[in-house]
């Protein structure tokens, strides 16, 4: 069958990244994702073996993923406001993401991401943790004081270390670690469409597939936020 044949081109493109005769970032999250759904238990050990850091979307946020999709049809993104997209862009995601050059680089820089794909999007958005690349996840710290911190390593000093957390940057002394414990969980809350309405969900959307960047609403720029 012709999804078989898929499954076998897959298969070999797969191998070939283990021979080391086809490098392996050139291969899509989306594509890898795809691969994942042909259910063949040989390329489904060997994608696991080649993308350790990628586990399957669960099926509950899948479900989310195929109820978001349905809501954001073509044309509900074409009717939406990018603009104030860019204000909740500027006010969550730009703590950690660049985009057009605006943003902190605490995370991937999702200027020339697959931003054009909803799917793309929506399995980032709904699940961060399950596409992140080892540099950006969290470690849980234990202080000696009891208190525990979770955030992305910046660096690591001999004397001190910087954490960024979902909040803010910290900067912790190294005699004030009890113990450090590395996760597969991103700095990306989970949920972030949840506190959302379908208005703003579409604006965000639509401001994250845009082409180039766009001003920001009239009424911020005049409040004297806008760049």
């Amino acid at each position: 069958s012709r999804w078989n044949d898929a499954s076998q081109s897959a298969l070999a493109m797969v191998e070939a990244i283990g021979q080391e005769k086809v490098d392996r970032r050139q291969v899509t999250v989306s594509q890898i994702r795809q691969m994942q759904g042909y259910e063949n238990p040989e390329l489904l050990e060997l994608l696991e073996k080649t993308w350790p850091e990628l586990r399957p979307i669960t099926a509950d946020k899948q479900q989310r993923i195929e109820k978001l999709r349905a809501q954001l049809d073509p044309a509900v993104l074409a009717g939406a406001n990018p603009s104030n997209g860019r204000l909740l862009w500027d006010k969550s995601c730009g703590n950690c993401h660049m985009l057009f050059g605006n943003g902190k680089q605490v995370a991937p820089d999702l200027t020339g991401a697959q931003r054009s794909s909803l799917q793309y999007l929506l399995e980032n958005i709904v699940d961060p943790s399950a596409t992140l690349a080892e540099s950006f996840r969290m470690t849980s710290l234990l202080l000696t004081d009891g208190r525990v911190v979770n955030g992305v390593v910046l660096r690591k000093a001999l004397q001190t270390w910087d954490i960024q957390t979902s909040k803010e940057l910290v900067v912790i002394r190294t005699t004030d670690i009890e113990e450090s414990r590395p996760t597969r969980l991103s700095l990306m809350p989970e949920g972030l469409l949840d506190v959302l309405d379908r208005q703003q969900t579409a604006d965000l959307v639509a401001y994250l597939m845009s082409s180039q960047q766009v001003p920001l609403p009239a009424s911020s720029r005049n409040a004297g936020d806008g760049r």
